[in-house]
């Protein structure tokens, strides 16, 4: 009895458990949540540092980044496509910490790089950067700096910064303005590879109508933490088309 209880009990727990669990785990769990083609998968970041440019080059998070460059330059044929907008469900699942450090290794591939921080609702990437959000997008596109009075020049070579800037009173109007727009044509000229971190698609429609400006699209999932519910929402907008070239 006691070898049949000691056998038995720990299964039916591993057993409730795993039909109880709604979050995603392995790569069979994504790939059944949703239909959307993996690109990549990035490790887990053992170290203090957030930004690549803080770690070794031949760290595990540093390989992982490079492969995910080399997976998105293999699909990416044409050297027209160059904006590339990173998104998740919601919060907290790391897609400005995807976003920040896939323009720091375009950037380290010798392509003249921007990551551009479009969430105008919870701004985060200055933090990493351990810049202000004073000066920003809004100052240009709802006042009267210019664009290069807000782009900010990195310590790391070939990228440059442009920061959200004060939180609007209204962030999906200042996104569809035509100065906006605008903002992006000239981005396009200037750089060769422009990296757009934006709101969760899953709390709030402003990644809908940056897509409009971008060429491909990756939404992030994050292990034991992307619940498999909120996947099933943006499989079924991949399905009816709406999230354009999504990975």
């Amino acid at each position: 009895l006691a070898f049949l209880f000691g056998l038995g009990f720990p299964m039916i727990f591993l057993l409730l458990k795993e039909l109880l669990n709604d979050k995603i785990i392995t790569r069979i769990d994504l790939e059944k949540s949703t239909s959307i083609p993996i690109l990549g998968m990035i490790g887990g970041n053992d170290s203090a540092h957030n930004l690549l440019s803080k770690q070794g080059p031949k760290s595990a998070a540093f390989e992982g980044f490079r492969a995910l460059r080399s997976n998105l330059n293999f699909f990416n044929s044409s050297s027209d496509k160059k904006v590339y907008l990173v998104t998740s469900s919601i919060s907290g699942e790391g897609k400005t910490y995807i976003a920040q450090n896939l323009a720091i290794v375009f950037a380290k591939s010798g392509k003249k790089t921007i990551v551009v921080g479009a969430d105008l609702r919870r701004p985060r990437m200055y933090v990493d950067f351990k810049l202000t959000n004073d000066i920003g997008i809004s100052n240009h596109i709802l006042g009267d700096k210019s664009l290069s009075d807000v782009i900010i020049q990195s310590d790391i070579e070939n990228l440059d910064i442009l920061v959200s800037g004060p939180i609007p009173n209204n962030p999906s109007d200042a996104l569809l303005s035509d100065k906006f727009g605008k903002m992006i044509d000239v981005l396009k000229e200037k750089y060769e590879i422009i990296v757009l971190d934006t709101p969760p698609l899953g709390l709030v429609a402003d990644s809908l109508t940056l897509m409009d400006y971008s060429d491909i699209n990756l939404y992030v999932a994050r292990q034991d933490y992307s619940r498999k519910g909120l996947l099933s929402y943006a499989d079924d907008m991949y399905i009816k088309e709406r999230l354009g070239d999504i990975h």
